[in-house]
């Protein structure tokens, strides 16, 4: 029994390795004939939608790892909605592996957010740059001659955009400026008009206080004497400028007294005398000159008229000329002179006492 038993084994061990070997010979033909017909590939997939063939799957997950988590340059970011899906399968041997196709379509599908460097101008976009550094350097250039007082108020922020924008460090430079030249010009002309008025109200304030400090009314009628001539007032008005030094502002000593008054208002001798001369002279204007005996003399200038001629007799009722603003003169008013000899003398210590 035991000799059948072990004979029935080795029988049946016999046919099993036979069985496995057709099999196993089978199984070789298959893969050679799939080998040489056929080629292992990874078909590469998103949405459904075959993008490629790749060789190695492993290499293609790296690089579009790689790909989305680089941010060198101006990359902020980069998003991809859908990864791809990967099949393993054979496929005839004509079939083109795209590994490069494959990640342009994989770039193409991703969304790349770019980081940049907005140059604001107070609260407005100007330019926008690659480099921060870049963008202060020419924030710093453009102020560094502008006054304080101009409000060009420059800073950066991050700008995060999708789109590659940004404008070369010239073009940004010169928007900068141009807009820099109308800042300036604008504030230099506001200025300009606010120290225009400034001087116009401080010279109204200084010719108010200096007609305060003249104001002194002139009336018809005697005055005093000189040199034994008796002397009348000659136009009603008020002084407006004394005998002497006008001030650091003026190189020039004023020779007489400035009357102020209305324009065409009659001018009377100070005192019985002779017309010695009546016309334009210089920056006398229209001028008269009366010769009063006893070395004096008075001059009259500035008329808007002369009423007399050269020789004619005159005295204190005779009208002589008219108050004006001829010659070198800021408006209507008398420039009076006595002089003495041939020199000036104040008409203000014999008239006005």
């Amino acid at each position: 029994m035991k000799f059948i038993l072990i004979n029935w084994v080795k029988y049946y061990t016999k046919e099993v390795a036979k069985t496995l070997k057709l099999i196993t010979i089978s199984l070789a033909i298959v893969i050679t004939v799939v080998y040489i017909k056929y080629k292992p590939v990874y078909k590469v997939t998103i949405s459904g939608e075959t993008i490629g063939f790749i060789e190695n799957r492993k290499v293609m997950e790296a690089k579009i790892d790689k790909y989305i988590k680089n941010t060198t340059g101006n990359v902020a970011f980069r998003e991809i909605d859908e990864l791809p899906e990967y099949e393993f399968k054979f496929v005839n041997k004509d079939t083109q592996v795209n590994e490069k196709d494959v990640m342009l379509s994989i770039e193409s599908l991703t969304t790349t957010t770019y980081r940049f460097y907005a140059v604001m101008l107070n609260g407005e976009q100007k330019a926008l740059l690659e480099s921060k550094e870049e963008a202060e350097n020419m924030i710093n250039e453009i102020k560094s001659d502008m006054s304080a007082e101009i409000e060009f108020n420059l800073c950066i922020i991050d700008n995060y955009t999708k789109e590659h924008n940004v404008v070369s460090i010239d073009a940004a430079k010169n928007t900068l400026s141009e807009l820099k030249v109308a800042k300036v010009t604008e504030y230099q002309s506001k200025k300009a008009e606010e120290e225009a008025a400034a001087r116009k109200a401080s010279l109204a304030r200084a010719r108010t206080l200096r007609a305060r400090s003249l104001a002194t009314t002139v009336t018809d009628g005697p005055s005093g004497d000189i040199n034994g001539i008796a002397l009348s007032i000659p136009v009603t008005g008020s002084i407006s400028s004394r005998f002497g030094s006008r001030g650091s502002s003026r190189s020039t000593i004023h020779t007489g007294l400035d009357i102020a008054s209305s324009s065409g208002n009659g001018i009377r001798s100070v005192a019985s005398g002779t017309v010695v001369y009546a016309g334009y002279k210089g920056s006398y204007g229209n001028l008269i000159i009366i010769d009063h005996g006893n070395g004096v003399q008075s001059y009259y200038a500035h008329c808007s008229a002369i009423y007399v001629a050269q020789g004619a007799p005159v005295d204190t009722n005779t009208t002589i000329g008219a108050v004006g603003s001829t010659g070198n003169s800021t408006g209507p008013h008398l420039h009076l002179e006595l002089r003495v000899n041939g020199a000036p003398v104040n008409p203000q210590n014999y008239l006005y006492k």
